[in-house]
């Protein structure tokens, strides 16, 4: 079939193939981060409440510190307590050395992406987050958004 093809329109077929591989290539990967939930239920946060459900998803605040989001179209997952020591916690006091490393690491891919020193600035172009609430006999761990962060 390849033989049958004009040279030209072979030519721009690897053109349009190799430019996809650039492009993907320069994807630059985002860190996993799991925040615990329940840590934050015995704080004395007079604002918003700590989880509620909006017509869009549920919204965490964790003691004022973060507020994330979790949409409705992402489904959370239950897991058995057995599986909670597979996933390690970050506190939030951690995220900003976090994101210096991530920045550290990725440079020479930013440098790539953008030519000159532009880096995601907030944390959902750094992280995959993830907030897990733990139950009695199973935790539950949603996929989130940091609110007021490029979403």
């Amino acid at each position: 079939m390849l033989w049958q093809m004009k040279p030209k329109t072979v030519l721009i077929n690897i053109l349009f193939l190799f430019l996809g591989y650039i492009n993907y290539a320069q994807e630059i990967p985002k860190d996993t981060i799991y925040l615990e939930f329940n840590k934050y239920l015995d704080c004395k946060y007079k604002g918003l409440p700590l989880k509620w459900q909006k017509k869009k998803g549920v919204q965490f605040n964790l003691c004022g510190e973060a507020i994330f989001f979790n949409p409705k179209n992402s489904k959370p997952d239950t897991l058995c307590n057995k599986h909670l020591k597979d996933y390690k916690i970050t506190k939030l006091k951690h995220i900003d050395s976090l994101g210096r490393f991530w920045y550290k690491k990725n440079l020479s891919l930013l440098k790539k992406k953008y030519g000159k020193y532009i880096a995601p600035h907030d944390n959902n172009g750094k992280f995959t987050t993830y907030i897990l609430e733990k139950k009695k006999e199973n935790f539950i761990l949603y996929r989130v958004f940091w609110k007021n962060q490029g979403i």
